[in-house]
Formats: C-alpha cells, structure tokens, sequence
C-alpha cells in the first residue's frame, strides 16, 4: 500500500506511542486508520512530516489556525512573553486585552471569562445558566458535538438501531462512564424549528438552557436554516431559558462570529481553537447580567477556577492573531473557501456526493441526499470518505478522515488547485 510506502516514519512512532499511549492515542480527535501520520514542523499552510514530506495542511489543527502555522508575529510575541515568563499566579492584563477585542467584535459579548479548552468553556457555560435560571436541564441536538463533558457527551453519533423517533430522539450515551441523563438533557434533532418550537412550548419553564452549534462540524459542516436557529432564539426568550451558541468552530464564520452572519444574538457564546493563536484555550461571552454570576463575592456564585486561565502566552498570541484577522482578511478566507466549494459542486455533479459547508470551511460527504441532520448524515459512505482521505494523503494533501477541511490566510491558489486536482483525479471526472 503507497500510504504504508510514505510513512514509514510515522508508522514507527506510533509503534512507540503504543507502548505508553492508550491504543496509541491522547486525542480523540486525530484516530486515524491505520495510523496517524507524525509531524515535525509547520509553516503557513503546510506540514513537514517525519518522512521529510511537505505536505498541504486543510486540517490546520482541527480549524483551529486561522493564519496558519508559525505565524512570525505570533511566535515574536508569545517567544518575548516566555522569556519574561510564561505562567504566574496573578494577571498580567493580556487577558483584558484579549477579552477587549472579543467584546468589540462578538454582538452578543459584554464580559469575558477564559478557560484552556472549548470543553472546558461548555462545561462552565452551562454551570453559569443553570445558575443564572436555577433550572436543570440542558437541551442539545442530535449529532452534535459540544466537548468531552458529562452533560453534553449524548446522542453525538448514536447508531441507528438506538435513534428512537425522528422528533423525539433518544438520549444514547456516547462515552462509557456517564451516569445519567434523566431530568438534566434532553435530545432534539438538528435543524428542525417546529420540533424545537413544540418542545420549548411544553418543557420549556423546566429548560436552563437550549446549546446549539451554528454550524454543526461533526454532521457534516452543516449550516443550519435561519428560522431553525431564530426559533431556538424566541423559544428560549419566551421560556425563560438561555441560548448558547457553541461557536468553538463556528466562529469562524464571520469577523464577529457565527452570530453576525445570522443577525441572532445568543445570551452565551463558547469559543476556542481559533481565539487563542495556536496555544490550548477557551472562553465563554455573554451578556454582562449574566456573566456576573461568577463575580467574587456575589451571593449564589458560580465559581470558575483554572491554573492556565488566561495564560499570558496564549492571551498574547491571542491578541495579535485577532489583531491579524480583519475585516478584509476575513473576507479574502471566505471568499476562497466559497470558490473551493463551488468548485467542488461542479467536480461532484451527478454523483452521489454533496458539499456542504460555510465561510471557511468546506466537507464533500459521500451521499446523494443533501445532510441537513445526523440522520442525513448517518447516510455517508465513511469508508469511502476514509480512503478518500487516505488517497489524498498520498498525494500530499492533508485532509480530516471525513473530507473536511478549511482555509486560512495562508492558504495559496496552487494549494487550492492541487486539492481541487487532487478530488478530480479521485472521482475521475
């Protein structure tokens, strides 16, 4: 196999990990059959391998680098802030600078609490509403992955025999180790407003707060319908409930977030990946009335400790790569994400194959029928999608195992041909 053939290196480290890493791993997030392939460098929007190859990066850490690897002005600043130090047990106000920016670009964001992950921001969002509403239970949505904490883990890729009925899913653990999800999560499907609507009219006075993904990553890149996500708005307003967008992702979409390209403003927004220039972080925003729930002092608190909490190293990186990604840039990203997948619709046309995606982002899912759910999404030919990825691999094209990727700032013309090339040569079109 040419795979086994390229990656000898790789092979060999994983073989080493093995010995000491659970099945190899220590994330999720990177399985890969039959092996990872290990990296020893970045640059832009491209990888160096430990086989000496050069390949093209769409991954860019799980969407997370939205100026690539190894941006100059990004290690200059976090390189000056390691030297002067690079944890203490104070502040250094890099954190309120950081937050400042979020603040001016984010609607809905009034205050800021950070955290080192976007598990860790869901995990803490969701403390902060049921302590703002003192309600219990949680609603999220089928397929959709918000983390690796407790009361989110359900019903993210149930197998079909335990789906139960399309507009009253079933609540499946997706880890072993959970303990329960009665009174505390329900589960609807995604991109469905009447069902919302009709669940939030009936259980809604119980509900502290309805999480959704603006754009749900795991299903298939999927941007939902505007009444799905407005309806998740009205319903929460009418019922006393707090929305919270999960834009740990999707706040890649616009300058200011997902939120600005559906004119909705949620009452909390997680974020992650991208807002911390390439360093381990996340974050929550929200409205000041309920952000000051975890205000020191105040009665009822929701308390929120982290030793790494706004680190000045990934604050610092934070800032400048916010700093970096203006308006136009912003624009330039999503126009050549908007091109690769107009482009990849042609490649695809009459097969059973769609494209799906939005702003940056873009996922071809090996299905005739247009994914607007899990259960649409359920319907993809993985293993395909996996050789798929295996082939583009081959050709030097780094891409997720489900043919999703993004671009960056970095990203170039040639890359965008020669993964465009490279999908052809696949399909044989």
């Amino acid at each position: 196999m040419r795979h086994a053939e390229l990656t000898l290196g790789s092979a060999g480290r994983f073989a080493e990990a093995k010995k000491v890493l659970p099945g190899g791993y220590t994330r999720d997030a990177i399985i890969r059959d039959p092996y990872p392939i290990f990296i020893e460098r970045g640059e832009g929007s491209t990888v160096t391998d430990v086989d000496g190859r050069l390949l093209d990066d769409w991954c860019l850490n799980a969407t997370s680098l939205a100026i690539g690897h190894a941006d100059p002005r990004v290690v200059k600043v976090a390189t000056e802030q390691t030297t002067r130090g690079s944890a203490f047990h104070t502040m250094t106000g890099d954190e309120t600078a950081l937050a400042e920016l979020l603040i001016e670009r984010i609607p809905s964001a009034e205050m800021v609490r950070f955290t080192n992950s976007g598990s860790e921001a869901v995990m803490i969002a969701i403390r902060i509403a049921r302590g703002v509403t003192g309600r219990k239970l949680i609603v999220k949505f089928e397929g959709s992955y918000h983390g690796t904490y407790d009361e989110v883990q359900w019903s993210v890729g149930p197998p079909r025999d335990k789906f139960g009925p399309a507009d009253d899913p079933n609540v499946v653990a997706d880890s072993g180790g959970l303990t329960g999800s009665d009174g505390r999560v329900s589960v609807l499907p995604y991109n469905d407003a009447a069902v919302l609507e009709a669940f939030m009219a009936a259980h809604g006075e119980g509900v502290a707060a309805v999480i959704v993904e603006p754009m749900a990553n795991r299903m298939g890149s999927v941007v939902p319908a505007a009444d799905f996500l407005q309806k998740a708005r009205d319903s929460c307003s009418s019922a006393g409930a707090l929305l919270i967008f999960d834009e740990v992702i999707a706040y890649r979409l616009g300058y200011g977030g997902a939120q600005t390209v559906f004119g909705i403003k949620p009452d909390i927004t997680t974020l992650g990946k991208s807002i911390g220039g390439g360093f381990p972080v996340g974050g929550i925003v929200g409205r000041k009335d309920i952000m000051m729930i975890t205000e020191p002092g105040r009665k009822g608190r929701v308390t929120h400790a982290g030793t790494y909490n706004g680190n000045p190293v990934t604050m610092s990186a934070g800032r400048v790569t916010q700093e970096i990604l203006t308006l136009n840039v912003h624009r330039e990203i999503d126009a050549m994400g908007e091109h690769i997948r107009s482009e990849l619709r042609h490649l695809t046309e009459g097969l059973p194959i769609t494209v799906s995606g939005g702003g940056p982002f873009f996922k071809l899912n090996a299905s005739g029928r247009k994914i607007f759910n899990y259960r649409d999404a359920v319907s993809c030919d993985k293993e395909w999608q996996r050789l798929a990825s295996l082939a583009l691999l081959n050709r030097d094209i780094v891409i997720s195992g489900s043919l999703a990727g993004c671009t960056a700032s970095t990203t170039t013309d040639m890359q965008v041909s020669s993964l465009l090339e490279g999908v052809k040569e696949i399909l044989n079109v």
